[in-house]
């Protein structure tokens, strides 16, 4: 048998790295004749740089930035040839900070551009950017300001770096004169399944602000700078997906050009995914979690979806199944969590690899029947 694992991260437990292997590992341990391709794989979010890396031979560099409150940060992009792919979480990630850190007022995209302009030196003409898990509603205009972009209040002063959301009200003028002027040649894509829009009550502040630390007032107040700022680029704040990452994807695709395209579908492209499961004689894929929704477009579907073009059947392999699954049987050739008894999240969480393990081995054995 030819079997193509192609899970996606165990959020909070397992890369998906990690996943592949430990289920391929246990697989070789029942069938070792079976052929065995892994391809961890991601949605644009955690894990993607990762992904594309081991997928073509990619290489990682290390960038001095910042992170969403301003402070030194090491952050990890990849280059395959003139291509560059960056997580933008590697800088304004919500991960690097404590609960008590959290502040969408003033927590700034100025490290993501510190990347995009590290990356820019280093002859990229084709930039990946996965917007994923972000601590910030800035509106993308902190990673301007690290690009090369000023903004003027109404009293003509220039305002400083590294500005948050909260800040967004104050400005008056922009002046994109001195904007970094290798992005005229950089092709910029950004993986995102988010299509809610900047502004309104499924805007980025009303929907993701909370999440991000912001109290009720909080997100009124940032709704109304959102809506503010793009009132500063002749724009209605309405465009599907510029909601993601607080308003970065606005600033991507208004101010700098960029596609917003399926990140599912863009790993998979860049995985040589097809090729791999064209004949193939079974898929596993799997995630942290899956509900209905994981049918609707995310990746373990995306997967699903592909495998079903040339006749491969897919089995869906996960940390845990909630609620109607209805869906997902429709959609997979079995559903299976890999939990074993009941157990609280962080137990849960705890034994992912050794759950892992023990359905790799019960599926190999179960195809060896």
């Amino acid at each position: 048998m030819k079997i193509v694992i192609a899970p996606d991260s165990y959020k909070g437990a397992l890369r998906a790295e990690a996943v592949a292997q430990t289920i391929a590992q246990a697989w070789r341990a029942i069938k070792p004749a079976d052929e065995i391709i892994t391809l961890p794989l991601s949605d644009g979010g955690e894990g993607m740089a990762g992904a594309l890396a081991a997928a073509r031979n990619g290489s990682f560099v290390t960038i001095d930035a910042t992170d969403a409150l301003n402070r030194p940060v090491k952050a990890s992009a990849v280059m395959i040839g003139n291509t560059a792919i960056l997580e933008s979480a590697e800088a304004n990630g919500i991960e690097k900070l404590t609960r008590q850190e959290l502040d969408p007022l003033a927590a700034t995209t100025f490290g993501v551009g510190t990347m995009i302009d590290h990356l820019l030196s280093a002859d990229c003409t084709d930039l990946i950017i996965g917007i994923g898990g972000s601590a910030t509603v800035d509106g993308g205009a902190g990673m301007l300001q690290a690009l090369g972009a000023k903004f003027i209040d109404r009293y003509g002063k220039i305002l400083p770096a590294g500005i948050g959301g909260g800040a967004l009200r104050h400005i008056a003028q922009v002046d994109l004169g001195n904007l970094n002027e290798k992005l005229s040649r950089c092709k910029i894509r950004v993986a995102c399944d988010v299509t809610n829009p900047l502004t309104g009550p499924l805007g980025s502040a009303a929907v993701f602000g909370p999440q991000k630390g912001a109290t009720k007032e909080m997100v009124a107040s940032l709704d109304e700078n959102l809506a503010h700022w793009a009132t500063l680029f002749h724009d209605d704040g309405t465009h599907p997906g510029d909601g993601a990452a607080g308003g970065l994807g606005f600033a991507l695709r208004k101010i700098l050009g960029a596609n917003l395209v399926s990140g599912a579908e863009l790993v998979l492209e860049y995985s040589n995914f097809d090729a791999a499961v064209a004949d193939a004689d079974l898929v596993i894929t799997g995630e942290g979690c899956s509900d209905e929704q994981t049918a609707y477009g995310k990746l373990c579907s995306v997967v699903a979806a592909h495998a079903a073009k040339y006749g491969v059947p897919t089995i869906l392999v996960s940390g845990a199944l909630k609620g109607d699954c209805t869906a997902l049987e429709k959609l997979f050739h079995g559903c299976f969590s890999i939990s074993r008894g009941p157990a609280t999240l962080d137990e849960a969480i705890a034994k992912t690899g050794e759950n892992l393990r023990h359905m790799g081995t019960n599926l190999a054995r179960l195809f060896s029947i």
